[in-house]
């Protein structure tokens, strides 16, 4: 389900204080209880009142994009990854949201305002800058025979604003949402955890059917690679 986390503090920590606070409590998906949960939101929000922090690293990551060195992982246009731990795995990463989604083609599928979706990976979100976009909020029960087409039981569970001082956690296989653009440019914080076996889905929401399935940049290299052998 869906937790929402809420925190007073003004202090600030680093980058680097945040990823040595996460690897030092975090072990895996199994160690994410409430009691852990509520000390991972406390670190990103402390990640998140630090101000200083994303500019540096963007303007680093300038620098060394500049003499060839690679550094961060874009996804697309919106999101930058900041930093990656491979045992136990966990994200962090940065997104970035347009009041009017012009950096997104209007007829794309997998434009963030018009498609209502699940996560097969959990992940806490926060919002960094900006006024933070609005998601409309669901829930839905998974299991394996779920595919194309299939009737989800997907349940509305209301409109949220994503705002500062407030650490949202999204269940994987579980939570579901449709994003909403901000009024005015936004930038959010991501702490993202492993992936689970489970298909993505993509929803309608009228209906709440499933539509359509998310295929990760990996399951597509196994795939043109199975079609490239049977084609030999």
């Amino acid at each position: 389900m869906t937790y929402s986390f809420k925190f007073a503090t003004t202090h600030a920590i680093s980058l680097q204080e945040f990823i040595e606070n996460v690897t030092a409590s975090y072990e895996g998906p199994e160690s994410l209880n409430e009691h852990n949960l509520h000390h991972l939101a406390m670190q990103l929000q402390l990640l998140a009142n630090n101000k200083y922090f994303l500019s540096q690293v963007v303007s680093e990551h300038v620098l060394q994009h500049a003499l060839d060195v690679e550094t961060g992982t874009m996804y697309g246009n919106d999101s930058f990854v900041l930093h990656v731990n491979r045992s136990p795995f966990f994200q962090v990463r940065v997104c970035f949201w347009h009041p009017d989604g012009e950096q997104k083609r209007q007829n794309d599928k997998m434009n963030v305002y018009q498609c209502l979706h699940d996560h097969n990976f959990g992940f806490l979100t926060t919002n960094y800058y900006g006024p933070g976009y609005t998601s409309r909020l669901y829930q839905y029960q998974h299991n394996r025979e779920l595919d194309v087409d299939s009737a989800s039981g997907l349940k509305f569970c209301g409109i949220h604003q994503l705002s500062k001082h407030e650490v949202i956690y999204y269940e994987p296989s579980k939570d579901a949402h449709l994003q909403v653009a901000p009024s005015a440019f936004s930038i959010s914080l991501n702490l993202m955890f492993e992936t689970n076996t489970n298909k993505q889905f993509i929803f309608d929401p009228r209906t709440g059917r499933i539509i359509d399935t998310v295929i990760s940049s990996s399951d597509k290299a196994r795939q043109f690679i199975k079609e490239l052998s049977d084609a030999t």
